[in-house]
């Protein structure tokens, strides 16, 4: 019996794609439909949250109830995949790989939506336009509908610049726009669509970067020294990708190779820049940190103090370093957990 999995996460297509006798999309509700006509909820469980396969399995089972059906989904690791068979339980991992046996569907696995395939709208979210939009999104993760006025403000641009912004994405369908008394005020109707957006087109590095090494024991005791000689030296900077996810409390199996970092430049040159955060000049084997520079502020915007262990960094905003993992490694994976753990507003 053919069936429709509709699941709201980023990293899931909205153009549907099938395995076996099942269609899955992203939609706005996590839901089953069958096709003659019975649905039912589907209670999503994330990987990122447990540190052993067992804790997994536990909570996906005590999930488990009436009209209800549990759904593994997220960066599955592999070694987990063979228990999660065992157990019964159906998987989704980020990668693409589906496992799924539930009651009146066909044992199915496969490979689903690979995003090369994916046609995202023609709108140029750079420069001040993308400080407009990180805006959007992170008003939007707390449920609030920002005036464009607030926009404007929050994101340091212009008036104009905040309304043209909007109203290209609502021409999109991305964003409605209400009119509030005087203000309008504007509510992003697809918050992972204009996300993956603004991370196809703004995430690091920009067009400028300079490579090399600062010693440390490890990536984040070099995130915590190039933060103490950007503030010495009056330059903004935030860690971003793999580095900075950690410090948001998301961690992989292995440690980073490099920081990777923002920073204005406000009149110097980004060798300057280096300079004066500490970089020292290295062959391509032994670089350890690489800086990019941010002329329109979209990667120091909403950055903070962040501290993992004993570390203390200057790290971007978490929908930002989400965003900037998608040019890493493995990047998708990490974004997954990240957008699963950490709210976009800080």
């Amino acid at each position: 019996m053919a069936a429709s999995l509709r699941l709201n996460v980023p990293w899931v297509l909205g153009q549907p794609s099938r395995v076996g006798d099942l269609v899955i999309s992203r939609g706005d509700e996590d839901v089953l439909a069958y096709d003659d006509g019975i649905s039912l909820r589907v209670e999503v469980v994330d990987p990122a949250s447990y540190e052993a396969v067992a804790d997994l399995v536990a909570a996906a089972r005590a999930a488990v109830a009436p009209g209800q059906l549990v759904l593994v989904a997220g960066a599955v690791p592999i070694d987990w995949r063979a228990v999660l068979r065992q157990s019964g339980l159906s998987f989704i991992d980020v990668g693409g790989v589906a496992q799924i046996s539930w009651p009146r569907l066909r044992a199915t696995s496969g490979q689903f939506g690979k995003e090369p395939a994916r046609r995202r709208p023609a709108l140029p979210l750079r420069k001040s336009h993308a400080l407009v939009a990180e805006e959007l999104l992170i008003a939007a993760s707390d449920g609030q509908q920002p005036t464009i006025s607030d926009l404007a403000s929050h994101a340091g641009v212009s008036m104009s610049t905040a309304s043209r912004t909007v109203a290209q994405l609502a021409e999109l369908g991305l964003v409605e726009r209400e009119q509030n008394w005087r203000q309008v005020t504007a509510r992003v109707t697809d918050i992972a669509e204009v996300s993956e957006l603004l991370a196809s087109q703004t995430a690091w590095p920009g067009s400028d970067v300079v490579n090399g090494y600062v010693w440390g024991r490890n990536p984040w005791d070099i995130a915590a020294t190039l933060s103490r000689n950007a503030a010495d030296a009056g330059v903004q900077i935030a860690i971003t990708g793999r580095a900075g996810a950690a410090f948001l409390g998301v961690l992989g199996t292995s440690v980073p190779r490099e920081v990777r970092c923002w920073a204005t430049l406000n009149g110097r040159s980004l060798g300057e820049v280096a300079a004066e955060l500490g970089l020292e000049p290295a062959p391509r084997e032994s670089v350890n940190v690489r800086v990019s520079a941010d002329p329109w502020r979209i990667g120091i915007h909403r950055s903070s103090g962040a501290r993992f262990e004993e570390w203390t960094a200057t790290v971007a905003h978490p929908l930002r370093v989400w965003c900037d993992l998608h040019a890493e490694e493995r990047g998708r994976e990490f974004a997954s957990q990240l957008w699963g753990r950490t709210s976009h507003a800080r």
